[in-house]
């Protein structure tokens, strides 16, 4: 787990530091400074899910019922947890927090592990809350937008909230009694890491087969459709706009979702 999540850290690290130059040049009008740049990795990341995991996923999709994706789906989100958890504290969201934290251990202790949402059935609210959007409450501009091989979209803000995010899980899965226990050396953690995070993607990449044909249909611009979107969601979320689309930018651009194209301007979004 550490080597991995460490591995997305550097990887993230690296790819930001180019922005460093290109923030001072983003605004909320023109957010994507680097836009010839992030054509270039766009197409690379397409062209990476056309020929390897789109195949991966239908397949996946062909064999697994839809209820299991989902099932898989909601254990995969109980994992993150508590980082939603603790940004809640740190956005000053006590209440929040207290929902998400009996989410977490009713899901845990009832749902299986997290593989049935026992705390929807029962109406608790659901937050979701990550370091990038903690720094938005505090004040922390967004930054330029930027794509990164494999990982997809970010912008600034949302990639040093990434980094945080995964590095804290990092450590908290690494420190956690349970490895001594079973007796997992870091290199057989790491392994496991890869293999968990390979299936969260795949996963995740079956659920929205229909949902992604759709949008690169439909978009005249399925990069400027795929930017605009995400700008938009991370919007929303820093400003608690719950009935806004959400899209879930903490993962490949390729897994972010919207209903319609219609209502997106290139100069609208500060986010």
């Amino acid at each position: 787990m550490k080597t991995a999540c460490f591995r997305r850290a550097r990887l993230l690290s690296a790819a930001f530091g180019l922005t460093v130059a290109a923030a001072g040049c983003a605004t909320p009008q023109h957010p994507d400074p680097l836009e010839p740049m992030n054509r270039k990795i766009f197409a690379f990341n397409e062209a990476l899910d056309r020929w390897a995991l789109e195949p991966a996923a239908r397949a996946w999709d062909f064999v697994l019922p839809g209820i299991v994706q989902d099932s898989l789906n909601d254990f995969f989100k109980n994992l993150n947890m508590p980082v939603v958890f603790a940004n809640d504290l740190l956005q000053l969201k006590p209440k929040a927090a207290a929902y998400d934290l009996t989410r977490f251990l009713q899901n845990t202790i009832f749902g299986l592990g997290g593989f049935i949402d026992i705390a929807s059935m029962v109406k608790i609210p659901e937050n979701d809350e990550d370091f990038g959007q903690t720094l938005g409450y505090w004040g922390v501009p967004p930054g330029a937008y930027l794509v990164v091989p494999i990982l997809g979209p970010y912008t600034l803000r949302a990639g040093v909230g990434d980094i945080v995010d995964t590095s804290a899980t990092a450590y908290a899965y690494t420190n956690m009694f349970w490895m001594d226990v079973v007796g997992l050396n870091t290199a057989e953690t790491a392994g496991a890491s890869v293999g968990t995070e390979a299936l969260r993607l795949l996963n995740l990449r079956a659920i929205y087969l229909e949902e992604i044909d759709d949008s690169r249909r439909d978009a005249f611009d399925y990069y400027a459709f795929i930017r605009n979107a995400f700008l938009q969601s991370r919007r929303a979320k820093v400003a608690d706009q719950t009935d806004a689309p959400v899209l879930d930018d903490d993962d490949l651009y390729f897994f972010d979702e919207e209903d319609e194209e219609e209502g997106f301007d290139d100069d609208q979004f500060d986010d």
